[in-house]
């Protein structure tokens, strides 16, 4: 049997059997249980609704996980864990029911026929924890393994990120706010390693398995990493063909092989997408779009859509020449009780990231080394001079969360304006 656990642990083999647990010792103890079809919780902690409804939680999981893995319906019946959801450790110590592989566990830990919860500090984070936990008692039991950390662990917090409300439950959902998931801190974690130049390149992310223990922010990187391949509408029908591979000692090669075509494309949308990482990050809008590149000869002109992120100009600029780029046009960049128009230097009523709502701004993606640079302001004009071969991206700004209701077109000419120096 394999095991996996929130917290950092190592994937190992133990025996199949479950220890026996004596029900009236346990409620002596403290430890009632409460039971669902396919989750038998004990827990030390007092009657509450958000306790109480943990079972009904992970049994509205268990048929969105068979889709999603492609598991047969009939072949969940059965399937049954038992989990424990403790406040006191000691009391579960003297009922010998802690793990024995792992009695120290940090938050979370789960095998295949149990799983372990430590009592958290909101009921969000104690639902996050159980569906993570989950998530790998049933990949475990169902497909026998995870695939290597970055995977087993983002697709765990995947599966954790849901909403739960009059006893419906959404998953692998993209928080819209903080308030939303209180206690849980990975879009935090993201967002204060960026800022700290600290981020993680795609292969750092590929790299995180199961030979140590990962940190708070290691999940956060994988959980960042799986839900942008997850939700990316280019990217998104391979990730979901990568759990047939989950037993493959090859998994990261076999994962390098199916972007192969694609991998510096994937390579520049993950910088661009850890830059803005937020809270309502919305992928469909801001999934990029890429053009082939194409010498800038005389005059270049190209049209924007207000409501895309970054979007490929097809204009390469060479390295050390200048050029003049203009913006014109108006469009809308906010709707709240009535459209916000705007024009490409931005509206100066509200910012974002230090820069006017709407502004065109432009980045650079390196001809050769598959970089994105941080996005400077455009407006209504700019003068560039790359410092390498590079194409020109552009876009509107606006905050993650902002452009469903986005509307117009942008018109953009650039001409060199000089020789190269």
């Amino acid at each position: 049997m394999l095991i996996s656990c929130l917290g950092g642990c190592s994937l190992q083999v133990v025996a199949a059997e479950l220890p026996a647990l004596d029900l009236r010792r346990a409620e002596q103890a403290g430890v009632r249980m409460l039971a669902g079809q396919h989750l038998r919780l004990f827990t030390d902690l007092p009657p509450q609704a958000a306790v109480d409804e943990l079972p009904a939680v992970f049994d509205a999981a268990v048929g969105t996980w068979a889709a999603y893995f492609g598991v047969a319906a009939e072949r969940t019946e059965l399937w049954q864990v038992r989990g424990f959801l403790i406040q006191d450790r000691q009391r579960f110590a003297a009922l010998g029911v802690l793990p024995a592989q792992r009695p120290n566990f940090p938050q979370g830990f789960a095998t295949e026929r149990e799983l372990w919860l430590l009592e958290q500090p909101s009921a969000y984070y104690r639902r996050h924890l159980l569906l993570h936990e989950g998530t790998h008692a049933f990949m475990l039991a169902l497909l026998g393994g995870t695939g290597p950390g970055w995977y087993a662990e983002g697709l765990a917090e995947l599966w954790g990120t849901h909403t739960w409300q009059d006893g419906q439950l959404t998953l692998r959902t993209m928080p819209a706010d903080r308030h939303e998931v209180p206690m849980w801190g990975r879009i935090k974690s993201i967002r204060e390693a960026h800022q700290a130049g600290a981020a993680l390149s795609l292969a750092a992310v590929l790299a995180l398995d199961q030979r140590r223990s990962l940190t708070t922010t290691e999940y956060a990187w994988c959980w960042s990493f799986c839900k942008f391949l997850d939700a990316h509408p280019r990217w998104q029908n391979k990730f979901r063909q990568l759990p047939q591979h989950v037993n493959d000692s090859q998994f990261n090669q076999r994962f390098q092989e199916l972007y192969h075509a694609e991998w510096s494309d994937l390579q520049v949308e993950w910088q661009a997408l850890v830059a803005d990482w937020d809270y309502g990050y919305d992928h469909q809008q801001l999934a990029m779009q890429h053009r082939e590149p194409q010498p800038v000869g005389a005059v270049a002109k190209c049209t924007l859509a207000a409501e895309k992120g970054w979007q490929s100009t097809g204009w390469l600029l060479k390295a050390g020449q200048q050029y003049r780029i203009t913006a014109t046009g108006r469009y809308q960049i906010a709707h709240d009780t009535q459209p916000w128009p705007c024009e490409p230097g931005g509206v100066t009523l509200a910012y974002h990231a230090g820069y006017p709502l709407g502004m065109l701004l432009g980045a650079l993606r390196g001809q050769h080394q598959d970089n994105f640079s941080p996005p400077t302001p455009i407006g209504l004009g700019a003068t560039l001079r790359p410092e390498q071969d590079a194409v020109l991206y552009l876009r509107v700004n606006d905050s993650p969360a902002g452009w469903h209701d986005n509307r117009g077109e942008i018109f953009v000419r650039l001409a060199p304006s000089q020789g190269p120096k």
